[in-house]
């Protein structure tokens, strides 16, 4: 596999620990839909429905981050710039395998058994999931929430216009194109991304730094990340691991959210950006359930995967305009 590590600028070959072939069957009975969703947490603690910041729909809470600028730039030897956002909402988790299965009709993930002690199976993250089938999901999520859809391949939003998701590298679908007035779904642009992951910590970070993670920052910090994330490191202080996801993923929202109120940006799985890098291969930020080093989980990280790729450690959130 392929990862580009934009802090290094150099493209590295290397292969992921835990990733196998991924499924395109399901386990899981469909969701029942005549109950309410309490979805902050994939269904879970009721996150979300007194939070002033939070928009409750049938199927998943979006926090909203409010307006605000930070430096921004793709590596160490870059020169930051300085990036001005307007408010916008973002999953205040990242997808569940239960919310793609019930907009889906598939569970595509490597991860789709053998959940830890005390969690629920079917609040572990989506991974396997490619660029091009989080654009499927977007829009019909979109629909299902009564959104206009945001994306549009072929001239239109509609889904079963687009054919079957490519396996394979795709001119039409790469060809995607953003409604900028659509209410609906998309995924986060890179720049949202690491504003929402940073929180407060936004005011500090200088464009790149590797202390920097979703929940906390600085040197002395760095033993916070078992409260914040699922991680683990192979090569950490030498070859010894260190870490705590057993090289799996987990029901999100176990961990503490960051400032924003949002959970999982650093660790449990990588999380799909609009952006394409350089070789043509699109942004994941956020690190997965198993690195080389802790550095690789920092916001300033970025890699890429093919669009018509699903790896065992890669999944998605969401994000929304703001009223």
């Amino acid at each position: 596999m392929k990862k580009v590590k934009a802090l290094f600028g150099a493209l590295a070959i290397t292969a992921t620990m835990g990733l196998v072939s991924c499924y395109t069957d399901s386990q899981y009975e469909e969701p029942e839909t005549n109950k309410p969703a309490n979805p902050a947490n994939g269904g879970g603690n009721g996150q979300g429905e007194n939070d002033k910041n939070a928009t409750v729909f049938k199927n998943i809470v979006m926090k909203k981050i409010e307006a605000g600028s930070f430096k921004f730039k793709y590596g160490a030897a870059d020169e930051a710039e300085e990036v001005n956002l307007g408010a916008f909402n973002i999953s205040s988790t990242e997808i569940t395998q239960e919310l793609y299965e019930k907009i889906m009709g598939t569970n595509p993930s490597d991860h789709k058994d053998g959940a830890a002690d005390g969690e629920v199976q079917k609040k572990r993250p989506v991974d396997c999931v490619s660029f091009y089938a989080a654009l499927v999901f977007c829009n019909k999520l979109s629909v299902e929430e009564g959104l206009t859809p945001v994306y549009k391949i072929k001239d239109s939003t509609d889904t079963g216009t687009w054919g079957d998701i490519p396996t394979t590298d795709d001119n039409d679908w790469n060809a995607v194109t953003e409604v900028e007035d659509a209410t609906g779904f998309r995924l986060p642009h890179e720049k949202e991304w690491m504003f929402a992951a940073l929180g407060s910590n936004a005011i500090a970070f200088s464009g790149f730094d590797e202390r920097f993670f979703s929940g906390f920052a600085g040197e002395e910090e760095k033993d916070k990340i078992d409260d914040y994330a699922w991680y683990l490191t192979t090569k950490e202080g030498g070859d010894e691991e260190k870490g705590n996801s057993e090289k799996t993923t987990h029901e999100v929202a176990k961990k503490l959210p960051n400032s924003n109120g949002v959970y999982d940006m650093t660790g449990n799985v990588w999380e799909l950006c609009w952006e394409r890098m350089d070789n043509g291969n699109h942004v994941r930020r956020g690190g997965g359930l198993s690195q080389e080093y802790l550095g690789q989980y920092s916001v300033s990280t970025r890699w890429d995967i093919p669009a018509h790729a699903g790896w065992g450690d890669v999944g998605f959130r969401i994000v929304q305009k703001s009223e």
